[in-house]
């Protein structure tokens, strides 16, 4: 994963800030999807965009504390977050290790630390998903566990994903299989082939019969292309 592809969230209620943290990210060439200041702000660029990881400020100027936004964003959507906070002490430190951050910034910010805790908790993340018990991979094929019994799905077999909550539906011609996992962990381990048109799917390339405005079809099956990931579908598709 190159840094282009790296989509960040900064949550900060200081707007100069937020808007300095931008800038220089921007010019490590992350890309920031959004800017909220506070719990409810930031809520609608979390089901809106694909985000990699969030930046966090602990003490925000709202009744939800970045603590519990951090809680919410590990719970429901699986976004590996990293608190910026100007407190060190330890109760502070303490409340905050509770949301299972993957990093811990004291401003005033550097560039060094920014950077550094960043690729940090990506790759943790990535070892992370990885480790995931509910999806095995081997070659050409996963295992799903079902019940207790890892069942095998070809990836060519594979059609299209659907994410629910913090389930995953994978669609195949014959059958769906349900899995614990997020839709963002199950594309890690699938590979290249697969691409996300929207927030709630994903399809496999190969099955793309064809494109039409803002659908996809796959044989009679049509799903939604959202507008966010329209431009990357069109890039990774072979068009003459």
């Amino acid at each position: 994963m190159t840094n282009e592809t790296k989509n960040i969230l900064i949550i900060e209620d200081e707007f100069s800030i937020a808007m300095d943290m931008e800038m220089r990210l921007q010019k490590m060439n992350y890309h920031v999807v959004g800017i909220a200041n506070s719990y409810n702000e930031a809520l609608p660029h979390l089901l809106e965009n694909d985000i990699d990881i969030a930046l966090l400020d602990i003490n925000l100027n709202s009744e939800k504390s970045g603590i519990d936004l951090g809680k919410l964003i590990r719970d429901k959507f699986n976004i590996p977050i990293i608190f910026i906070t100007a407190y060190t002490d330890t109760k502070t430190f303490t409340e905050a290790a509770g949301a299972d951050p993957m990093g811990f910034i004291t401003k005033p910010v550097k560039d060094a630390d920014l950077r550094n805790n960043i690729e940090l908790a990506l790759s943790k993340f990535r070892q992370k998903i990885v480790s995931n018990p509910e999806i095995e991979t081997n070659n050409n094929a996963i295992f799903v566990k079902d019940k207790g019994v890892l069942k095998q799905i070809t990836i060519d077999e594979i059609l299209w994903l659907e994410a629910l909550d913090n389930y995953t539906v994978i669609h195949t011609a014959i059958d769906n299989h349900i899995v614990h996992a997020f839709l963002k962990d199950v594309l890690t381990k699938l590979g290249n082939s697969f691409i996300r048109i929207h927030r709630s799917h994903a399809v496999s390339l190969k099955k793309i019969t064809s494109v039409e405005d803002n659908l996809v079809y796959i044989g009679k099956e049509f799903l939604i292309v959202s507008q966010n990931y329209r431009s990357d579908l069109l890039e990774r598709m072979k068009i003459l």
